[in-house]
Protein backbone atom coordinates (compact mmCIF):
# COMPACT_ATOMS: atom_id res chain seq x y z
CA UNK A 1 0.00 0.00 0.00
CA UNK A 2 1.39 3.52 -1.42
CA UNK A 3 0.81 6.36 1.62
CA UNK A 4 0.23 9.61 0.31
CA UNK A 5 2.32 11.25 3.07
CA UNK A 6 5.33 11.46 0.87
CA UNK A 7 3.35 13.26 -1.82
CA UNK A 8 3.08 16.20 0.45
CA UNK A 9 5.23 19.37 0.20
CA UNK A 10 7.70 19.55 2.97
CA UNK A 11 6.73 22.98 3.62
CA UNK A 12 3.42 21.93 4.65
CA UNK A 13 4.39 18.78 6.22
CA UNK A 14 6.45 20.34 8.87
CA UNK A 15 3.53 22.84 9.77
CA UNK A 16 1.37 19.52 9.81
CA UNK A 17 3.51 18.05 12.12
CA UNK A 18 5.22 20.41 14.62
CA UNK A 19 6.93 18.73 17.71
CA UNK A 20 8.66 20.19 20.27
CA UNK A 21 12.39 21.46 20.07
CA UNK A 22 13.64 19.29 22.93
CA UNK A 23 12.97 16.06 24.46
CA UNK A 24 9.71 15.98 26.57
CA UNK A 25 10.86 16.02 30.29
CA UNK A 26 8.26 13.45 30.77
CA UNK A 27 8.98 11.19 28.46
CA UNK A 28 13.01 11.68 29.32
CA UNK A 29 11.87 10.64 32.94
CA UNK A 30 10.33 7.58 32.53
CA UNK A 31 12.38 6.01 29.50
CA UNK A 32 15.59 7.03 31.03
CA UNK A 33 15.82 4.29 34.08
CA UNK A 34 14.30 2.12 31.66
CA UNK A 35 16.67 1.85 29.31
CA UNK A 36 20.21 2.17 32.23
CA UNK A 37 18.15 -1.34 33.54
CA UNK A 38 17.66 -2.77 30.37
CA UNK A 39 21.49 -2.17 28.83
CA UNK A 40 22.52 -3.25 32.48
CA UNK A 41 20.94 -6.59 32.32
CA UNK A 42 22.05 -6.85 28.80
CA UNK A 43 25.48 -6.66 29.57
CA UNK A 44 26.28 -7.97 32.70
CA UNK A 45 26.33 -5.03 34.95
CA UNK A 46 23.26 -6.83 36.81
CA UNK A 47 22.40 -10.05 36.58
CA UNK A 48 19.74 -10.75 33.56
CA UNK A 49 18.23 -13.49 35.80
CA UNK A 50 18.36 -15.90 38.78
CA UNK A 51 21.67 -14.53 39.81
CA UNK A 52 23.16 -14.79 36.26
CA UNK A 53 25.03 -12.13 34.74
CA UNK A 54 25.76 -12.05 30.71
CA UNK A 55 29.14 -11.04 29.89
CA UNK A 56 28.36 -11.34 26.43
CA UNK A 57 25.85 -12.64 24.05
CA UNK A 58 27.43 -14.83 21.48
CA UNK A 59 27.42 -18.81 22.61
CA UNK A 60 23.84 -20.25 21.51
CA UNK A 61 23.53 -20.63 25.22
CA UNK A 62 23.81 -16.65 25.63
CA UNK A 63 22.02 -15.69 22.67
CA UNK A 64 18.97 -18.37 24.29
CA UNK A 65 18.85 -16.61 27.23
CA UNK A 66 18.92 -13.29 25.97
CA UNK A 67 16.22 -14.16 23.68
CA UNK A 68 14.17 -15.30 26.66
CA UNK A 69 14.85 -12.19 28.71
CA UNK A 70 13.24 -9.81 25.44
CA UNK A 71 10.59 -12.54 24.73
CA UNK A 72 9.35 -11.57 28.45
CA UNK A 73 10.02 -7.92 28.30
CA UNK A 74 7.45 -7.36 25.18
CA UNK A 75 4.90 -9.78 26.71
CA UNK A 76 4.97 -7.75 29.82
CA UNK A 77 4.75 -4.01 28.18
CA UNK A 78 1.58 -5.96 25.81
CA UNK A 79 2.90 -6.98 22.91
CA UNK A 80 2.16 -10.30 21.18
CA UNK A 81 4.86 -12.52 21.10
CA UNK A 82 5.49 -14.05 17.74
CA UNK A 83 9.33 -15.80 17.76
CA UNK A 84 10.60 -16.36 14.41
CA UNK A 85 12.88 -20.14 14.72
CA UNK A 86 15.35 -20.30 11.86
CA UNK A 87 18.14 -22.50 10.39
CA UNK A 88 19.97 -21.14 7.24
CA UNK A 89 22.80 -22.87 5.40
CA UNK A 90 26.52 -22.63 6.32
CA UNK A 91 26.97 -21.12 2.76
CA UNK A 92 28.47 -23.68 0.86
CA UNK A 93 27.00 -27.14 0.18
CA UNK A 94 30.30 -28.94 1.34
CA UNK A 95 29.88 -27.05 4.82
CA UNK A 96 26.21 -28.10 5.31
CA UNK A 97 27.14 -31.54 4.64
CA UNK A 98 29.99 -31.35 7.83
CA UNK A 99 28.84 -28.53 10.18
CA UNK A 100 25.22 -28.58 12.24
CA UNK A 101 23.27 -25.38 10.23
CA UNK A 102 23.45 -22.27 11.44
CA UNK A 103 19.98 -21.26 13.63
CA UNK A 104 18.39 -19.41 16.25
CA UNK A 105 15.96 -17.20 17.44
CA UNK A 106 14.51 -13.78 15.97
CA UNK A 107 12.17 -12.53 19.20
CA UNK A 108 9.14 -10.62 17.30
CA UNK A 109 6.28 -9.26 18.52
CA UNK A 110 3.05 -7.72 17.19
CA UNK A 111 0.98 -4.59 18.39
CA UNK A 112 -2.10 -4.27 16.41
CA UNK A 113 -3.12 -1.36 14.70
CA UNK A 114 -6.55 0.13 16.06
CA UNK A 115 -8.58 0.25 13.17
CA UNK A 116 -8.50 -2.56 11.06
CA UNK A 117 -5.24 -2.81 9.12
CA UNK A 118 -3.33 -5.23 6.89
CA UNK A 119 -0.17 -2.97 6.57
CA UNK A 120 2.54 -3.17 8.92
CA UNK A 121 5.76 -0.80 10.15
CA UNK A 122 8.85 -3.31 11.16
CA UNK A 123 11.33 -1.92 13.18
CA UNK A 124 14.11 -3.88 15.72
CA UNK A 125 17.97 -3.97 16.25
CA UNK A 126 20.13 -7.17 16.19
CA UNK A 127 21.12 -8.74 20.27
CA UNK A 128 23.76 -10.75 19.74
CA UNK A 129 27.12 -9.46 20.16
CA UNK A 130 31.10 -10.85 18.92
CA UNK A 131 32.70 -12.81 21.48
CA UNK A 132 34.67 -11.15 24.36
CA UNK A 133 32.19 -8.31 24.19
CA UNK A 134 30.10 -6.80 26.73
CA UNK A 135 27.92 -5.64 23.59
CA UNK A 136 26.73 -2.33 25.78
CA UNK A 137 26.96 -0.18 22.76
CA UNK A 138 26.62 -2.79 19.78
CA UNK A 139 23.84 -3.28 20.38
CA UNK A 140 22.25 -3.23 23.88
CA UNK A 141 21.61 0.41 22.88
CA UNK A 142 19.78 -0.40 19.86
CA UNK A 143 17.50 -3.24 22.11
CA UNK A 144 16.21 -0.51 24.89
CA UNK A 145 15.49 2.14 22.20
CA UNK A 146 13.04 -0.02 20.57
CA UNK A 147 12.16 -1.51 23.76
CA UNK A 148 11.23 2.06 25.00
CA UNK A 149 9.52 3.22 21.67
CA UNK A 150 7.84 -0.20 22.09
CA UNK A 151 6.41 1.28 25.09
CA UNK A 152 5.25 4.33 23.61
CA UNK A 153 3.40 3.19 20.79
CA UNK A 154 1.29 0.99 22.93
CA UNK A 155 -0.33 4.42 24.93
CA UNK A 156 -1.25 5.43 21.21
CA UNK A 157 -4.85 6.04 20.89
CA UNK A 158 -4.62 5.67 17.15
CA UNK A 159 -2.64 3.67 15.35
CA UNK A 160 -3.71 3.12 11.56
CA UNK A 161 -0.30 0.49 11.03
CA UNK A 162 0.62 -2.41 12.93
CA UNK A 163 3.63 -2.50 14.47
CA UNK A 164 6.33 -5.43 14.36
CA UNK A 165 9.27 -5.14 16.87
CA UNK A 166 12.08 -7.66 15.80
CA UNK A 167 14.98 -8.54 18.01
CA UNK A 168 17.41 -10.65 15.45
CA UNK A 169 19.65 -12.76 16.39
CA UNK A 170 22.95 -13.28 14.66
CA UNK A 171 24.01 -10.31 13.18
CA UNK A 172 27.49 -10.75 13.66
CA UNK A 173 27.32 -13.57 11.54
CA UNK A 174 27.28 -11.83 8.63
CA UNK A 175 23.40 -11.10 9.34
CA UNK A 176 22.25 -14.47 9.52
CA UNK A 177 18.96 -13.69 11.44
CA UNK A 178 17.82 -10.64 9.65
CA UNK A 179 18.10 -12.36 6.35
CA UNK A 180 16.14 -15.93 7.52
CA UNK A 181 13.29 -12.96 8.71
CA UNK A 182 13.24 -10.84 5.58
CA UNK A 183 12.75 -13.81 3.38
CA UNK A 184 10.35 -15.24 5.43
CA UNK A 185 8.45 -11.55 5.48
CA UNK A 186 8.78 -12.33 1.52
CA UNK A 187 7.33 -15.81 1.35
CA UNK A 188 4.90 -14.75 3.43
CA UNK A 189 3.92 -11.75 1.62
CA UNK A 190 3.19 -9.53 4.21
CA UNK A 191 2.10 -6.08 3.73
CA UNK A 192 5.46 -4.03 5.03
CA UNK A 193 4.89 -0.61 4.81
CA UNK A 194 8.99 0.15 5.55
CA UNK A 195 11.52 -1.46 7.84
CA UNK A 196 13.84 0.19 10.14
CA UNK A 197 16.48 -1.04 11.81
CA UNK A 198 18.50 -0.13 14.84
CA UNK A 199 22.16 -0.80 15.19
CA UNK A 200 24.56 1.57 18.05
CA UNK A 201 23.40 4.56 19.48
CA UNK A 202 24.88 5.51 22.78
CA UNK A 203 27.92 7.04 21.42
CA UNK A 204 27.97 11.40 20.71
CA UNK A 205 31.36 12.65 21.52
CA UNK A 206 30.86 16.54 20.31
CA UNK A 207 27.36 16.50 21.59
CA UNK A 208 25.67 17.22 18.67
CA UNK A 209 23.16 14.25 19.17
CA UNK A 210 23.58 12.93 14.93
CA UNK A 211 22.57 10.23 13.44
CA UNK A 212 23.47 8.64 9.94
CA UNK A 213 20.31 7.09 8.01
CA UNK A 214 22.33 4.23 6.05
CA UNK A 215 20.61 3.20 2.43
CA UNK A 216 16.87 4.67 3.64
CA UNK A 217 14.50 5.03 0.71
CA UNK A 218 13.87 7.88 -0.67
CA UNK A 219 10.24 8.80 1.23
CA UNK A 220 12.07 7.61 4.32
CA UNK A 221 14.30 9.81 4.48
CA UNK A 222 12.41 12.83 3.88
CA UNK A 223 10.51 11.94 6.40
CA UNK A 224 13.40 11.27 9.21
CA UNK A 225 14.75 14.71 7.25
CA UNK A 226 11.41 16.56 8.35
CA UNK A 227 11.15 15.28 11.90
CA UNK A 228 14.98 15.74 12.69
CA UNK A 229 14.46 19.43 11.67
CA UNK A 230 11.73 20.18 13.76
CA UNK A 231 13.98 18.43 16.82
CA UNK A 232 17.19 20.10 15.93
CA UNK A 233 18.78 16.91 15.18
CA UNK A 234 21.44 16.45 12.40
CA UNK A 235 21.08 13.54 10.55
CA UNK A 236 23.30 12.16 6.97
CA UNK A 237 22.58 9.55 4.65
CA UNK A 238 25.37 7.07 4.31
CA UNK A 239 25.90 3.67 1.69
CA UNK A 240 27.03 1.52 5.23
CA UNK A 241 25.45 -1.64 3.97
CA UNK A 242 27.03 -3.82 7.06
CA UNK A 243 24.41 -4.64 9.00
CA UNK A 244 20.26 -5.85 9.48
CA UNK A 245 18.62 -2.91 7.34
CA UNK A 246 20.16 -4.59 3.98
CA UNK A 247 18.78 -7.99 4.67
CA UNK A 248 15.19 -6.30 4.26
CA UNK A 249 16.68 -4.01 1.12
CA UNK A 250 17.89 -7.29 -1.05
CA UNK A 251 14.33 -8.44 -0.78
CA UNK A 252 12.96 -5.31 -1.80
CA UNK A 253 11.38 -3.93 1.09
CA UNK A 254 11.56 0.08 1.80
CA UNK A 255 14.15 0.36 5.05
CA UNK A 256 17.23 2.01 6.26
CA UNK A 257 19.24 1.61 9.24
CA UNK A 258 19.62 3.84 12.22
CA UNK A 259 23.14 4.76 13.85
CA UNK A 260 25.48 6.93 15.74
CA UNK A 261 27.90 8.73 13.21
CA UNK A 262 29.85 5.78 12.20
CA UNK A 263 30.95 7.30 9.06
CA UNK A 264 31.82 10.46 10.44
CA UNK A 265 33.87 8.85 13.22
CA UNK A 266 31.51 9.96 16.28
CA UNK A 267 30.90 6.68 17.19
CA UNK A 268 32.15 4.22 19.90
CA UNK A 269 35.92 2.97 19.75
CA UNK A 270 35.55 0.24 21.99
CA UNK A 271 33.24 -1.72 19.13
CA UNK A 272 33.95 -5.35 18.91
CA UNK A 273 35.95 -5.34 22.33
CA UNK A 274 35.51 -6.45 25.87
CA UNK A 275 35.60 -2.75 26.44
CA UNK A 276 32.01 -1.78 25.18
CA UNK A 277 30.36 -1.52 28.45
CA UNK A 278 27.80 -0.41 29.86
CA UNK A 279 29.78 2.88 31.65
CA UNK A 280 30.43 4.02 28.09
CA UNK A 281 26.74 4.66 27.03
CA UNK A 282 25.74 8.14 26.45
CA UNK A 283 22.31 7.78 27.99
CA UNK A 284 21.73 11.39 27.37
CA UNK A 285 22.32 10.86 23.76
CA UNK A 286 20.28 7.07 23.79
CA UNK A 287 17.13 9.22 25.30
CA UNK A 288 17.35 11.92 22.39
CA UNK A 289 17.71 9.49 19.62
CA UNK A 290 14.55 7.68 21.49
CA UNK A 291 12.13 10.22 21.33
CA UNK A 292 13.29 11.37 17.48
CA UNK A 293 12.61 7.41 16.54
CA UNK A 294 9.37 7.71 18.38
CA UNK A 295 8.56 10.85 16.84
CA UNK A 296 9.09 9.53 13.58
CA UNK A 297 6.56 6.87 13.90
CA UNK A 298 4.03 9.01 15.43
CA UNK A 299 4.31 11.39 12.26
CA UNK A 300 4.11 8.29 10.07
CA UNK A 301 0.91 7.28 11.82
CA UNK A 302 -0.43 10.89 11.05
Amino acid sequence: MKSTLFLIPSFILLSLFELEAQVDPVFLEEMLPFQKEVIAKLCGKSEISNGMFLTQRASPEEREITAGYLSNSLTAIGWKLENHHYKATNGNPFLDLILEPMQGINVAAVLPATILSDTYVVFGSHYDTERGSPGAIDNATGIALCLSVARQLKQLENRKFNFMLVFFDQEEDNEVGSRAYAKMLKTTQKNIHSVHTIDMVGWDNDNNKGVELELPAPELERLYNSVAQQLKIPVYRTKVSSSDHKSFIDQGFKALGISEEYVKRDSTPYYHTPKDTYDTVNFEYLSDTSYFIFNVFKTLLQ
